[in-house]
């Protein structure tokens, strides 16, 4: 009777125990850490939007620029405020009367910006007279609030995280600590079980756990690089917002030197979400979390649009972005593949070809078709620079992971990534990525994709 009984609760103890840990987990999956993910991109997008409009009230050369920013930022904010607001309603009154708080404060800070954005277009209103100082202050003050109110929504749910996990250690231990206690009685009925089936057993059980194991450390890997580099990129996004501020003189006017060292951090935060963002996309290449969305594609017409995207960065730069198309109308009819990610490969190509090519210098981006001895017929998209191009020894090598060339080092910054995963798109799409020479000097990277 005893062990009978000890039998049933290590049975049914468990599944109690269990059945709370996976309520729990499942609540803040779904509700706790998206609302705080919400709450971050909020955040960041308020930054953005802030320091972009700024700078177009000051009516700078980039202006273009920054209402494009601006727009996008606002889109942001909205979105984010539509799923924040079906979030907390899942949480608590506090959480819904704190989000009341800062959706309030936004829509304060909106119509101060309005009001200044108004009296920025006119050049005899107050912000080009005495009352300067008082309408800009205005503008801040509300911000700073908005800021300040969404602060407090995050702690509160940080708060509710940790509480969480406090929970979710207690029942851990519990789990441990009932079939623990209980599994002396239960060995006494294991004991009538035969040695040989009961050495199989523990043998069986000690391979499927080592096993587990390693699955699970693979994928706890995977884990910690998507939140990690998750959780550094809300925090920067914000830094480089607050940056854009100091640097667009939101907070008055700023000396030379510091000017200098804004500048310097600005750039650096640039930097390092542009690496956060390369170690995202090479996580999800690793854990072959890429997908590949198919559809019938125009591929010259897709080729053209990229080329027309990075002309206007290549004329920034001096060089000369230009386009053309083979002879082949037959052979480019719309193909089956993956836009997005096509793109992608043009797009890292084409931003290496006019990062490294000297001014005056050329990069060609043609679409053909031609035969491989390995993928059989394909179309080709070929980017092909006039720089300094990259010796034989090492034309396989720019392909690994965080290698770059030496001789490029000091051109430009980079992180080495970038054709790591070009080439594994390349070949999730059916083709490939390939490096050769560019006649008369120079590198020519051609994306094939296979026609069947």
């Amino acid at each position: 009777m005893l062990i009978a009984l000890a039998l049933v609760s290590l049975f049914v103890a468990p599944l109690f125990t269990i059945a709370r840990l996976q309520r729990i987990r499942q609540y803040s999956s779904d509700v706790v850490s998206p609302a705080l993910v919400s709450v971050n991109d909020l955040e960041a997008a308020l930054a953005t939007e802030f320091a972009a409009r700024s700078e177009l009230a000051e009516g700078s050369g980039q202006s273009a620029a920054a209402a494009t920013a601006a727009n996008v930022a606002e889109l942001s904010i909205n979105r984010d405020e539509s799923r924040l607001e079906l979030l907390v309603r899942r949480i608590d009154p506090e959480a819904v009367s704190r989000y009341a708080e800062a959706r309030a404060s936004i829509s304060a800070w909106r119509r101060e910006e309005e009001r200044f954005s108004i009296a920025a277009r006119d050049r005899h209103s107050a912000i080009h007279g005495a009352n300067a100082a008082q309408t800009r202050g205005r503008r801040w003050d509300a911000v700073q609030v908005a800021l300040a109110n969404m602060q407090l929504l995050e702690d509160e749910l940080n708060a509710l995280i940790a509480s969480q996990r406090l929970e979710i250690t207690r029942l851990e231990r519990i789990s441990f600590m009932v079939p623990a206690g209980l599994v002396p009685l239960a060995l006494l009925a294991l004991l009538a079980v035969a040695w040989t089936a009961r050495r199989t057993l523990l043998l069986s059980h000690a391979a499927a756990i080592g096993q587990e194991n390693a699955e699970r450390a693979m994928a706890a890997k995977g884990a910690l690089m998507r939140g990690v580099t998750h959780d550094l990129k809300n925090p920067l996004g914000a830094a480089r917002g607050y940056a854009d501020l100091l640097a667009d003189g939101a907070l008055g006017p700023v000396p030379d030197a510091q000017a200098k060292v804004i500048t310097r951090l600005r750039n650096l935060l640039t930097a390092t979400l542009d690496t956060v963002d390369d170690l995202v996309e090479l996580s999800r290449a690793d854990a072959d979390a890429l997908r590949i969305a198919r559809m019938p594609t125009d591929l010259s017409a897709l080729v053209r649009e990229c080329a027309d995207d990075y002309r206007a960065i290549g004329d920034a730069a001096g060089v000369t972005v230009r386009f053309a198309v083979a002879d082949a109308p037959g052979e480019l009819a719309p193909l089956d593949t993956d836009p997005l990610r096509v793109r992608q490969v043009l797009g890292n190509v084409l931003s290496n070809a006019v990062k490294y090519t000297p001014r005056g210098g050329v990069v060609r981006v043609s679409v053909g078709s031609a035969t491989d001895s390995e993928l059989g017929r394909v179309i080709t998209l070929e980017v092909a620079d006039t720089g300094p191009g990259i010796p034989d020894q090492l034309r396989e090598r720019v392909f690994e992971e965080f290698f770059r060339v030496p001789a490029t080092v000091a051109i430009a910054p980079g992180t080495g990534v970038g054709l790591a995963i070009a080439r594994r798109v390349a070949r999730l799409l059916g083709g490939d990525l390939r490096l050769s020479e560019t006649p008369g000097g120079g590198a020519t990277f051609s994306l094939l994709l296979p026609l069947h």
